[in-house]
């Protein structure tokens, strides 16, 4: 696979995964939309480092350190914002996080949240155009 196949699938994969987000949403599954959004972000960065490194990226989920790997530089802000969203991964895996998830995870937080992912999306994209 070259390198712009690789950017390419990784960035539909982005896509599928913010669309999907967008229909949990609509749907009311506030809780599994923010592992959508994680999974958004994840992609996204994944397709960065193809872009700037053709190279495989971390098999990981922690945003703030896929990131820093490629050498994107983030403000305090990004960073706790990309904190919080990485652990809507991880709660979904494990059930004593989850538990928290669910109970934080209504229509307010969860669109609060989902303008920050997008938000941090465009800043990620931004990228692969300089």
């Amino acid at each position: 696979m070259t390198q712009q196949e690789a950017v390419r699938r990784w960035l539909k994969g982005a896509q599928e995964a913010w669309d999907t987000a967008q229909m949990l949403f609509a749907a009311k599954r506030f809780n599994h939309c923010l592992f959508f959004a994680q999974l958004y972000l994840e992609k996204l960065i994944k397709a960065l480092h193809f872009y700037l490194r053709n190279d495989y990226p971390l098999p990981a989920h922690n945003l703030v350190q896929l990131l820093k790997k490629i050498g994107v530089k983030i403000n305090k802000t990004q960073e706790l914002e990309l904190r919080t969203i990485t652990r809507f991964n991880i709660t979904a895996r494990y059930y004593e996080e989850k538990q928290e998830v669910y109970r934080l995870a209504n229509r307010r937080y969860t669109k609060m949240w989902l303008a920050k992912a997008e938000k941090l999306g465009k800043f990620i994209k931004f990228f692969f155009n300089q």
